[in-house]
């Protein structure tokens, strides 16, 4: 870290801009536009990039087996709602998204990407969509006046919000 000093700073990107804040990896001085905050202090964009391509590691073949285990495990998945009352999707549905995260986590050899849990929360959509045909048959009922049919769509819509959130936050916490 250099010592301060009486002279004017000017931001590298923009040099008519006095600045006193300093990049603290590379210590250039850089305006409150060009600062990224972090828990431990303000990083230029340079800086941040540098070390956003070391964290994700992810290659493009890791995103299509995301997509595809993530599908294909959340059709499995998908047979939670015919099969027990509501608590017990409540309690299963989210330990489905676990573990359909942690398989597909450890099928990409745990490799970060910046869209690795978007594509996982897609792929149980897309998983679940046969389900989803049967439950919009089930809608058809509901709007010609039989209400037990809406059990089935409801269900079906707690399982795909319970599964996708937490297959999510699972993988953004890694």
């Amino acid at each position: 870290m250099t010592e301060p000093t009486d002279e004017a700073l000017f931001c590298y990107r923009h040099p008519k801009i006095e600045t006193t804040l300093r990049c603290y990896q590379c210590d250039r001085p850089m305006c409150v536009r060009c600062a990224r905050r972090t828990p431990v202090g303000y990083i230029c964009g340079e800086c941040q990039r540098g070390r956003q391509r070391r964290f994700d590691q992810s290659r493009p073949t890791d995103y299509v087996v995301a997509l595809v285990i993530s599908a294909f495990l959340g059709g499995v998945a998908s047979i939670l709602p015919m099969l027990g009352s509501w608590w017990f999707l409540v309690f299963l549905s989210p330990l489905a998204g676990t573990v359909i995260a942690e398989i597909v986590w450890r099928a990409v050899r745990r490799r970060h990407g910046p869209h690795l849990w978007w594509l996982v929360g897609v792929g149980i959509v897309i998983g679940t969509l046969p389900i989803m045909g049967s439950s919009l048959l089930q809608l058809l009922t509901v709007l010609q006046g039989n209400l037990w049919g809406l059990q089935g769509l409801l269900s079906w819509g707690l399982h795909v919000v319970l599964a996708v959130s937490t297959a999510i936050a699972r993988l953004r916490l890694t």
